[in-house]
């Protein structure tokens, strides 16, 4: 099974549905224009699929949970477009950011419409399929909670900026919220709507929070391993603006005194491009890097572990793959 394929296709009918939350009249043309921007600027669309799948897993119908897999999209969507404020970001997938083509105003607001287009999706999903009360309101309480994590996330990663010391146990509380917890989010709506027991549900959602983590411990090896060798500009990314990614942690960790003040450095003011190989070689003779990859194996074995309560099928076996996939994937 290529999991990009997978992707591809089972994201088709998520499309679909966002692709007709978008031809609905919204005004201003403005609000309309900058919201859809970055949401059909493409993306693998993992967290949709992932609930699709979820649903399946635990022996529902994908049909019956559309909207909210979209819903989750456009929650996702939501965050890149405040995170490229934040970041000062130009471009993301190829595409000028929100607020690079709009101002900063406008990403805002966008960001804020994508936020509550979410949630008027999902209702409709609700509406649709006629479910139970009681997990309507389990569902929402996801949602609401999962926004709030995002949020906790995004704050804590934004604090490390201006810290001096940043712990491993610091950083896997920020990637668990900031990533985790939408992913975790996916899979455990999916399993709900997909009739799955409380132990299915459960193990779901640790599942997709530890998929979560691992997958963004590997977009920081991604990025440093793009960049070696290389002198292109690669101002809008983390390594170069100096963030406490894994890597980061684990080198100061390991560093002499020396070497914690040269990284401190390059932390609090940026790795310009002449000194981009250098610091990849800095965190490769740390151990930085192996104990990156080490790590993300760990969890995703975790996660692949939590699966064993699910009888088999072909959705498993994509949840599977998928958990492969996060930390063996080049893109």
């Amino acid at each position: 099974m290529d999991v990009l394929d997978y992707l591809d296709e089972r994201s088709r009918v998520v499309n679909e549905c966002l692709d007709k939350v978008f031809s609905e009249k919204m005004s201003p043309q403005i609000l309309k224009n900058s919201s859809k921007h970055s949401v059909q600027a493409g993306g693998k669309r993992i967290r949709p699929v992932l609930a699709l799948t979820s649903c399946e897993a635990v022996g529902g119908h994908s049909d019956d949970i559309v909207e909210i897999a979209a819903a989750l999209e456009l929650l996702h969507t939501f965050t890149l477009i405040h995170d490229d404020i934040i970041d000062e970001d130009k471009f993301r997938r190829g595409e000028k950011t929100v607020h690079e083509k709009w101002g900063d105003s406008i990403g805002i607001i966008a960001g804020d419409a994508l936020f509550s287009k979410a949630f008027e999706i999902v209702s409709r999903n609700f509406r649709r399929i006629d479910l139970e009360k009681d997990l309507v309101l389990q569902i929402f309480e996801i949602f609401s909670k999962t926004s709030h994590r995002l949020c906790q996330g995004q704050a804590v990663d934004v604090d490390f900026e201006e810290r001096d010391e940043v712990t491993e146990e610091d950083y896997m509380e920020m990637v668990r919220w900031k990533t985790g917890a939408l992913m975790s989010a996916s899979a455990e709506v999916g399993g709900i709507v997909g009739g799955g027991s409380k132990e299915e549900v459960e193990a779901l959602a640790e599942y997709g929070k530890l998929m979560g983590m691992a997958f963004q411990i590997q977009d920081d090896l991604l990025e440093i391993r793009e960049m070696k060798g290389q002198l292109n500009d690669h101002r809008d990314s983390d390594f170069s603006k100096g963030k406490w990614t894994f890597l980061a942690v684990k080198s100061y960790e390991n560093s002499s005194p020396s070497e914690k003040e040269e990284l401190l450095k390059a932390l609090h003011g940026g790795v310009d491009n002449k000194d981009t190989e250098k610091m990849v070689d800095f965190y490769e003779e740390l151990g930085a890097v192996d104990l990156a990859e080490e790590k993300s194996r760990e969890l995703i074995d975790e996660a692949k572990s939590k699966l064993e309560v699910l009888s088999s099928s072909d959705a498993k076996n994509f949840l599977l793959e998928l958990a492969e996939f996060s930390i063996n994937r080049e893109v």
